[in-house]
Order: C-alpha cells, then sequence, then structure tokens
C-alpha cells in the first residue's frame, strides 16, 4: 500500500519543494507529486522540516564508540549503521583498514551475515590495505602491508550479497590480481599509492575503477609528473570515486 508523507519541504537533489508529497510504494519512492494531486485512498503520514535523499558513504571506519578493526561482528555493524544513521548517512560501507589477513577474513565473515541480517544501511565492505604503499601509509600500520596473494582474493571476492570495494596501492600488486578482482565484481579503487600516472592508467585497463581520498595520501601533480590522479584529466570524472576528504 502506498504511503504519502505530508508537510514537509523537499528536497529531490537538484531543487526545494513546496506542497509536494513523497509517494513510497513497497518500500521505494514512487513520486513527488503535488499535494492536491494525491488520491483519496492513499495513507496521508505528516512530518515537519526537510526530507532530503540521505548520504552514502563509502568509507566508515565505525561509528557510535565501534571500529570496524577492533569488533568484527554483526552487532559492531549495527551500532556504526546506527551512529550514521543519525547524521543522514542511510547507506555506507563500513571500512575495515590494514590489518592481519585473519581479521581480515573474520571482518569479511561479519559483513556477511550483517548483510544476511539486513540490517539498515548496511550495503557491503570497503576493504582498505593491506594491499598499499607504507611510503603512503597514512595511519596504517605498515607491518601488516604487502601484496595481493591468492588467500587474499578468496577473501575478498567470497561475499555474494552487497558490494565489496577494495582500496589498493596499484604498483603494488599484479594486474593479473586486479582483474581477477574485477572479474569477480569487486570496484577497485587506488588509494595510500605512490603510483606514477602510466602504472594507474595500465590498473584502470584491467579494472581500476577510481581512487579513495582523492588527493590524500597520494603523489601531488607535479611539472611533467601529472601523479596517480591525473587520469582524471584524461578518463574524466565518471570513474573516480572520492570517499572522503581526508586521509585514513
Amino acid at each position: 500500500m502506498a504511503v504519502a508523507l505530508t508537510g514537509a519541504r523537499i528536497f529531490d537533489g537538484s531543487h526545494m519543494l513546496d506542497g509536494r508529497a513523497v509517494v513510497i510504494e513497497s518500500g521505494r519512492i514512487a513520486g513527488v507529486p503535488h499535494v492536491q494531486d494525491l488520491g483519496a485512498g492513499i495513507e496521508r503520514r505528516a512530518v515537519s522540516g526537510l526530507l532530503a535523499p540521505g548520504f552514502i558513504d563509502v568509507q566508515v571506519n565505525g561509528g557510535g564508540g565501534v571500529l570496524y578493526n577492533d569488533v568484527r561482528t554483526v552487532e559492531g555493524l549495527r551500532t556504526i549503521a546506527q551512529a550514521h544513521r543519525a547524521y543522514g548517512s542511510t547507506g555506507l560501507l563500513p571500512t575495515f583498514i590494514t590489518d592481519t589477513r585473519e581479521k581480515m577474513a573474520e571482518a569479511v565473515e561479519a559483513m556477511r551475515d550483517a548483510l544476511a541480517a539486513r540490517i539498515p544501511g548496511v550495503l557491503g565492505i570497503h576493504v582498505e590495505g593491506p594491499f598499499i604503499s607504507p611510503e603512503r601509509k597514512g595511519v596504517h600500520n605498515p607491518a601488516f602491508m604487502r601484496p595481493m596473494e591468492e588467500e587474499d582474493i578468496a577473501i575478498l571476492t567470497s561475499l555474494t550479497e552487497g558490494r565489496t570495494l577494495v582500496t589498493l596501492a596499484p604498483e603494488r600488486n599484479s594486474m593479473a590480481s586486479i582483474a581477477r578482482l574485477a572479474s569477480a565484481g569487486v570496484l577497485i579503487c587506488a588509494g595510500h599509492t605512490a603510483s606514477d600516472y602510466a602504472t594507474v592508467m595500465e590498473a584502470a585497463r584491467h579494472g581500476l575503477r577510481g581512487f579513495t581520498h582523492l588527493f590524500n595520501a597520494m603523489p601531488p601533480l607535479a611539472g611533467r609528473d601529472p601523479g596517480p590522479w591525473a587520469r582524471l584529466s584524461t578518463a574524466g570524472t565518471r570513474g573516480a570515486a572520492s570517499s572522503s576528504t581526508g586521509t585514513t
């Protein structure tokens, strides 16, 4: 049954709308008609304030006092999602950063259970490292950094629900490994990388889709050295994902 939310001002992503209703049907927004155009049989629910699309955050290390690296459980993921939802993020990728392979496997297993439990807002997992560069490590522990191996590929391609995003340094991993992840449906971003332009472009040909915290934890633009993110100037911004403005 359709439900109309009325009484609030609506931002549709481009414009502020007054005198409109948000019609929800089968869990999806079916339209934003004028209130006077609503049918007589539709249920109306009065709301106030502003209705706007929720944020989708693809790099969330924790929330509500929980860090994903420390609490690799379904309840930990539920706490993270609930904490961010209160501030407008209705969808997110909880992010597990550089650590041991065993802990990475536990994080993926917890995500498998969270997706099966349909925890609101949890869209999948972001694995940031350990396949990154010690030269651009940020807060990541270089003791755990390593090139991707067979066991890692098996873990990273094991989720059958949600989305898996992996941040890696192209120069620290084989193009064959990048291609295998991409062919399995994993979204791949360059981050914490000392890579040059040519290597990033080669990785793009093997499935690299974008960047994590673009411009941070990677070489800057320099004379006669466009840097890894200069792919934007040749490929456009369509495939470039900047998951945050800070550096983890």
